[in-house]
């Protein structure tokens, strides 16, 4: 008969053994806020579709593995056009996007903001130079001076640069 202590023992080891210990300081990397800078700088819209589909893979991968996460899109270039509320009395009106895709890309965006947290931040130099109005944009994206040195500075702290090609 096997005595009560030993399995105790036998059970603290076991337990023991299964812990990760890390040096002071150290957070195990599912402790860790994942960061990712998407950048967009271009007119395309299958690639702006192609890059929200990336998006949404790697948010949802880590809001189903409980991983904590900080994303961003910075837009600066071309691709205002795609957060623009409509592209009526600007330099990107004539540009045409088939009605699915363009559906399909809005949908997608919202959809990052609203349940996923995702932030978007467009370069006002671009909205200068293409004098595009500041209120042409959706109510989450915020403006940054440049979207060159947003890029920079998040780098700096950290976040992965991803662009789609």
């Amino acid at each position: 008969m096997i005595k009560r202590g030993f399995l105790r023992g036998l059970f603290l080891v076991v337990l023991l053994a299964t812990l990760v210990v890390l040096p002071s300081g150290v957070k195990a990397s599912s402790d860790v806020e994942r960061k990712a800078v998407y950048h967009c700088d271009f007119g395309n819209p299958k690639r702006m579709d192609a890059m929200l589909r990336n998006i949404y893979n790697l948010v949802n991968y880590y809001t189903t593995k409980g991983i904590s996460y900080d994303v961003r899109v910075v837009s600066n270039s071309a691709c205002v056009q795609f957060l623009l509320k409509d592209r009526k009395g600007t330099k990107f009106e004539s540009k045409k996007i088939p009605p699915k895709l363009e559906k399909s890309i809005r949908e997608r965006m919202q959809s990052l903001v609203d349940g996923y947290d995702v932030k978007f931040e467009q370069c006002d130099i671009t909205l200068k130079r293409t004098n595009t109005p500041k209120s042409k944009l959706k109510p989450f994206v915020s403006i940054v001076n440049s979207g060159q040195v947003r890029v920079v500075e998040l780098e700096d702290k950290g976040y992965a640069y991803i662009k789609v090609k």
